[in-house]
């Protein structure tokens, strides 16, 4: 719970957010993601390799 608003804005998937997207916009789109998650803006987590990417909003989601 990030400042009691994460049900607010639940977790995603990366599989879910590139589904019909092309090769190439998938990519793109988890670039995206890592620059966010650089900039604390959201928080990934993979349980395993191969396995589906969740997002959910950072400690400067909310600034």
């Amino acid at each position: 719970n990030i400042h009691g608003k994460t049900s607010e804005y639940p977790a995603f998937s990366l599989l879910s957010l590139c589904r019909g997207n092309t090769r190439s916009q998938a990519a793109a789109t988890f670039l995206s993601l890592l620059v966010l998650k650089k900039q604390q803006i959201v928080v990934l987590h993979q349980p395993g390799p191969y396995l589906d990417v969740s997002v959910a909003p950072g400690p400067k989601y909310y600034t």
